[in-house]
């Protein structure tokens, strides 16, 4: 078990060999794991769902939409193994459509098939439909590899209606390909298959010897999970011919050996079985211990498979819990303004009623005053951000069009002078610098003020400096946004784009991450912007830096709230809030 883990970590990082034996310079993710030996793949369930679900990632990243298909296939066959059905039928759905937006009807025929195989016990109908399906497509195309395990699957669903002539019949079908091709792998699954089928028609014998050679295909294979399988046909073989002792043997072999491999469902099985044995030579307290641990298996499984649905559910409800938490402070602010207003009301009306005119006046003047006062104060940080913007652009527009077209027309100007004179390395290093300088007036003038951000919206706009903040840094970023396709006010654009900015420029300045997780989504009449890390976080006491309150400001500019979290060692996370409708004070 230890070699097969090590094995899986080495096709990552030195990848699978090519056609001619000659290892890749660069595998990815995706063409590792693809190349993967079926044996390999089931001998460590857990390796294997953690490397496929970081190949479906980059695949789905990079737009590899012929690979996803594959990768949902593979998925749905460890899910399936490991016992979480409903993430097996997830992926084994997800195959079916990219193979048919892609017209490959070999892996759709192959698809359909596993489909009909892992929907039998649940519905038969069903399955019987997808094999109708499935099948007639692998024929057409002659595919005899695909074949071998599309007839060996199709036979049990005979068995299961209880036509054991015709699940045999196309057993031995299968079997027979499997010969013709030499197929080591899938041999000893159509043996044990056809042996099954041979049980029922009490030709025990018969179905020995085929079970006893499947073994020593797999044993010479070295494949440890079709071991502790075997013992599990081995169990069934003498359970069927009458032998308890034997029977028992195995089954308990095959629980050993299915715990190495960590295939829980097996052991489920073969504790079934022993019950049932244990039941028949009149053993209570076994067949009463073997059936409680057949039980905790389940539920096991059970609990695995809700258990990130819990977790979801959690998470969501802390979410509500936040914003509730929100509305209530809001609320309560409200309600102690208007207490104020009120106290500060009456108060005014009886000293009023007895001052003259000319106090009255007064008062009014200085409270016309102070409002002004408060006026100005609001609408301060709005302009302070509005001139800030107008600047950004006016200095982007002299530095794209002025310096950028000086420095332009100097490298044109210096390039013929080149080409007059000859060749001259003083003057080629100064048409090099002349151009970087020209290159970086260009980057900073699309940053102080980003084309993107106008002509395709605040989401292309945040895609776009992402990839451009983190390219070359070694950090993977993930970006995803909802319900933001329509367009937005400009100062509302333009101020979670600069927050963003400062943001990441963080993130690449102190916060030494790997990976970085930013969404813009709406909720409701909001927008809700948040940027997470895995970095090296912050002590509660240190995020009060001058980038912090410049966020903090900025957020309040467009009537929204900012707030950041972060343990030491254990990342950051800010969030943005704003009002997608506000109007701030002008």
């Amino acid at each position: 078990m230890v070699g097969e883990r090590w094995l899986l970590i080495a096709l990552l990082v030195l990848g699978a060999p090519d056609m001619h034996g000659q290892r890749a310079a660069r595998p990815s993710v995706v063409d590792s794991v693809l190349g993967m030996p079926y044996n390999t793949l089931v001998a460590d369930l857990p390796a294997s769902e953690a490397l496929l679900k970081e190949a479906l990632g980059e695949a789905t990243r990079s737009g590899r939409s012929t690979e996803l298909g594959n990768l949902h296939r593979l998925l749905c066959i460890v899910e399936g193994l490991a016992g979480s059905t409903d993430s097996a039928t997830y992926h084994s759905l997800k195959a079916v459509e990219h193979f048919r937006s892609n017209g490959d009807k070999l892996m759709l025929g192959l698809m359909l098939c596993d489909m009909g195989h892992g929907t039998k016990r649940r519905d038969l109908d069903l399955a019987f439909s997808y094999y109708r399906e499935g099948l007639p497509m692998l024929e057409e195309l002659e595919a005899r590899q695909e074949l071998t395990r599309a007839y060996n699957n199709f036979s049990m669903l005979f068995e299961m209606r209880g036509d054991i002539d015709s699940a045999l019949y196309y057993g031995r079908k299968g079997l027979a390909l499997k010969e013709a091709l030499h197929d080591s792998t899938g041999l000893p699954y159509g043996l044990n298959r056809v042996a099954l089928y041979l049980l029922h028609k009490e030709r025990f014998e018969e179905a020995r010897d085929l079970i006893l050679r499947a073994d020593s295909i797999r044993r010479m294979t070295k494949d440890e999970h079709g071991l502790a399988e075997q013992q599990i046909y081995f169990g069934d073989l003498y359970k069927a011919w009458g032998k308890p002792a034997q029977a028992i043997a195995y089954f308990e072999e095959a629980i050993r050996r299915a715990r190495l491999v960590k295939v829980p469902y097996m052991e489920q099985y073969c504790q079934e079985m022993l019950a049932e044995l244990h039941e028949q030579q009149g053993d209570a307290p076994a067949a009463l211990a073997a059936t409680r641990r057949a039980f905790a298996i389940k539920d096991s499984l059970f609990n695995e498979r809700n258990s990130q649905t819990i977790l979801d559910l959690e998470q969501r409800y802390k979410v509500a819990e936040k914003d509730r938490a929100l509305a209530e402070l809001s609320a309560e602010s409200t309600r102690r303004q208007l207490l104020v207003w009120l106290s500060l009301g009456a108060l005014a009306l009886v000293v009023v009623s007895g001052l003259l005119w000319y106090q009255v006046k007064q008062r009014r003047l200085r409270a016309e005053r102070d409002a002004a006062i408060i006026a100005e104060r609001d609408a301060g940080l709005k302009a302070v951000f509005d001139a800030t913007e107008s600047e950004r652009r006016r200095l982007a527009a002299e530095l794209h069009d002025g310096i950028g077209q000086q420095l332009g027309g100097l490298k044109h100007r210096l390039e013929s002078i080149k080409s007059n004179n000859g060749h001259s390395d003083p003057l080629e290093d100064v048409i090099h610098i002349v151009d970087d300088t020209s290159r970086e007036v260009r980057d900073l003038a699309h940053q102080m003020m980003p084309k993107a951000l106008g002509r395709l919206g605040l989401a292309p706009a945040l895609q776009e400096m992402l990839q451009r903040s983190f390219h070359g840094t070694g950090v993977q970023c993930a970006f995803d946004h909802f319900g933001v396709d329509g367009e937005l006010r400009p100062e509302l654009a333009t101020g979670l784009y600069r927050i963003a900015q400062e943001l990441v420029g963080n993130i690449i300045k102190h916060a030494k991450a790997t990976q970085v997780d930013v969404q813009l989504l709406r909720n409701k009449d909001h927008l809700v912007l948040l940027v997470q890390d895995n970095g090296k976080g912050f002590a509660p006491t240190s995020a009060s830096g001058i980038g912090i309150r410049n966020i903090t400001d900025r957020a309040r500019s467009l009537g929204g709230t900012f707030t950041i979290s972060g343990t030491p060692q254990e990342g950051t996370e800010a969030r943005v809030r704003v009002p997608i409708h506000a109007h701030v004070p002008a």
